[in-house]
C-alpha cells in the first residue's frame, strides 16, 4: 500500500488518480451480488483511457448545494463518530496498491486499528433512505475495494445529519469477495491497457506531437 500525501479534491489528488480504477467505481467492474465481471466495465475503461490520453480529469467539478453543505458539516460528523465509537481518526490522502494499479480515498483512518472511515452528510431525504434501507449493494464493492487497496480489516460508513439519528455500517474484510474483486480488476486493467494500445497505434498522438514541435520551431525562427 502507498499513501499519497494529497488533499482530496485538489489538483494533485486529481492528477495522481488519473486513469486509475478507484474503489468508488468498483461496482462498475464487478457485480456486487453475483461477483461477476460487470457489463459496465468497458465503458468505464474508455473513460479512464480518455483521462490518461488527454492528461486531464473528467470528474465533474460542479457541486450541488447539498454537497457543499455536506463538506461544511463533515468536521462535526467526524467528531460525532469519534465520540460515538470512542476512537480517534486522522486524515488521509489518496491510497494505491504498491503497483499503482488501483486506488481509494477513504475520508479518515482510524488510529490504533486497521480501519477506515467514510463520512456522508447528505440531504435529509437521502439520509433517511440510508437510515431505513441502508447504503445499497454498490457500496459493498466500494468498501471491500477500500479493504483491498488499503489493507484494512474493516471500513465504517457513517451518515450524519444534525437533526436525525446517525447511521453506521461496518464492513469487515471479506477475503472471498476481495479475491474475486482482485481478479476482476486485473481483467479490467488488461482491457484498459488494450484499449489504450489500440488508440496509440493509430499514430495520432505521435503525429500531433511532431506537428506541435514543428509549430514551436517555426514560431521560434520567426521571432
Amino acid at each position: 500500500m502507498k499513501i499519497h500525501d494529497v488533499a482530496p479534491g485538489s489538483g494533485e489528488w486529481l492528477q495522481v488518480r488519473l486513469g486509475l480504477p478507484t474503489a468508488s467505481m468498483f461496482h462498475r467492474i464487478i457485480t456486487p451480488a453475483k461477483l461477476e465481471y460487470s457489463r459496465q466495465a468497458r465503458a468505464y475503461a474508455f473513460y479512464l483511457v480518455a483521462e490518461k490520453l488527454l492528461n486531464t480529469s473528467l470528474s465533474p467539478l460542479e457541486k450541488t448545494e447539498w454537497m457543499e453543505r455536506g463538506n461544511e458539516l463533515e468536521p462535526k460528523a467526524i467528531k460525532a463518530y469519534e465520540f460515538q465509537e470512542d476512537v480517534e481518526t486522522a486524515p488521509v490522502g489518496f491510497i494505491t496498491d504498491d503497483a499503482m494499479t488501483m486506488g481509494a480515498t477513504p475520508d479518515r483512518l482510524l488510529i490504533g486499528s486497521a480501519g477506515a472511515l467514510e463520512i456522508k452528510c447528505p440531504a435529509p431525504h437521502t439520509h433517511l433512505a440510508y437510515l431505513i434501507d441502508g447504503f445499497g449493494s454498490d457500496y459493498v464493492a466500494q468498501a471491500q475495494g477500500q479493504n483491498l487497496v488499503g489493507e484494512f480489516e474493516f471500513v465504517d460508513r457513517y451518515s450524519w445529519h444534525p437533526e436525525l439519528p446517525p447511521r453506521l455500517v461496518r464492513t469487515y474484510r471479506d477475503d472471498a469477495f476481495i479475491g474475486k474483486l482482485r481478479e476482476a480488476i486485473e481483467r479490467f486493467n488488461e482491457e484498459k491497457h488494450a484499449i489504450e494500445e489500440t488508440v496509440r497505434a493509430m499514430g495520432y498522438f505521435e503525429d500531433r506531437k511532431r506537428l506541435l514541435t514543428d509549430i514551436d520551431r517555426i514560431a521560434a525562427e520567426l521571432r
